[in-house]
């Protein structure tokens, strides 16, 4: 089983297999590299979600919506390392009745760069929507 070795070691027709050992470690970096950026925007879609239904905690109690909870919000995105001004909120303008349905679209891009190396860039939505009951009775 040594010689085998030091036969393989000493000859020199293995190097032919240099340029595909080479483009497969490129393959599987770049694989690699989507797999990392798959988690981002997994991470994104979790951190938006988490200040979405924030949001919609206090626009429930509120009755609505308006530019004091946009800035809330603004706060609450930039506390959790997103960009605040990336994101658009379309949501229930305020003075709904107790009981009536709110509803909340929260989205942002999210550019996936894993396939760069290729030359490709791909820009991905996150969308998250939430809906709920106003809590408070308006006379």
């Amino acid at each position: 089983m040594l010689r085998k070795m030091r036969s393989v070691l000493s000859n020199n027709r293995g190097e032919g297999h240099a340029i595909a050992i080479l483009f497969f470690l490129l393959i599987a970096s770049i694989m690699l590299y989507c797999a990392v950026d798959v988690y981002g925007y997994m991470t994104q879609k979790q951190k938006l979600t988490i200040a979405a239904n924030e949001l919609m905690e206090i626009i429930k109690s509120e009755n609505g919506y308006d530019a004091t909870n946009r800035s809330q919000f603004d706060y609450l995105a930039l506390s959790q390392g997103l960009n605040p001004a990336a994101i658009s909120v379309e949501a229930t303008p305020k003075l709904v009745q107790r009981g009536a349905t709110i509803e909340l679209n929260v989205s942002m891009n999210y550019r996936f760069i894993g396939l760069k190396p290729l030359g490709q860039e791909i820009t991905i939505p996150i969308k998250v929507h939430t809906s709920g009951l106003a809590h408070t009775y308006l006379r």
